[in-house]
């Protein structure tokens, strides 16, 4: 993955300090689970990533479960194999990354529209310092390694996920969804599902957009993280 070196639910994430575990109840393993989840399923679809996808099935199928009460619809959405990986890599290469022209942009920074025209559709707008100034409040760094923005989806999503894992840092994964990831995710969700000819990726915009709702909800009606929403 994009962040550091520790492990957090398979992904990897670079600690400089520990800290004390929260003790979540059901829905906040339900939440925590379904962002890491998320957070790989964003990332480039390099076989070793997609076996670990694979790997994360029966995981998976429990989150779509308590999230959509049944888990037919959401397997159904993001089911693949192996074999996908050259397909896979070929579509995210023309929705992401390019050459050419990118319909789907994955940073924060281009779908932000409460910010001046003039920096409009650009990359490393001003939440790109924002969220690196939470990242460093979380003692954690995008591994350099990956040579990845801190607006990335999928950077921001195992950020949010290592945020909601520990007691101390709930306030800074209560910031970084109202403030950046409910901000700007429906419309690149919204862009993946019209432009993304692969079923995988189309699904994968929709069943976001499904967790996203499900997090919202969680974040409004657990007293202890009661946002303050404009």
């Amino acid at each position: 993955m994009t962040l550091g070196s520790a492990q957090l639910n398979g992904t990897t994430i670079a600690p400089t300090n520990a800290a004390t575990a929260a003790d979540p109840v059901e829905d906040g393993v339900t939440v925590i689970t379904a962002l890491d989840l998320l957070a790989h399923r964003w990332s480039r679809p390099v076989e070793n990533e997609v076996v670990k996808w694979l790997e994360s099935a029966e995981i998976e199928a429990r989150i779509l479960e308590r999230i959509f009460g049944d888990a037919e619809s959401g397997e159904q959405r993001l089911s693949l194999r192996v074999d996908d990986v050259p397909a896979l890599l070929n579509e995210y290469e023309r929705l992401f990354v390019g050459p050419g022209h990118v319909p789907c942009p994955p940073y924060e920074s281009f779908w932000r529209e409460d910010v001046p025209v003039d920096i409009r559709r650009s990359l490393m707008g001003p939440c790109s310092a924002e969220l690196r100034t939470l990242y460093a409040a979380l003692e954690i760094e995008v591994a350099p390694a990956m040579n990845e923005m801190a607006d990335h989806i999928a950077v921001e999503l195992e950020a949010l996920a290592y945020a909601l894992s520990f007691d101390e840092t709930i306030p800074v994964a209560r910031q970084i969804f109202f403030q950046h990831a409910r901000q700007w995710l429906p419309r690149l969700c919204r862009a993946v599902i019209n432009e993304a000819a692969h079923p995988f990726y189309r699904g994968l915009g929709g069943v976001t957009l499904d967790w996203l709702a499900y997090v919202q909800r969680y974040f409004e009606t657990a007293r202890e993280m009661q946002p303050e929403t404009p």
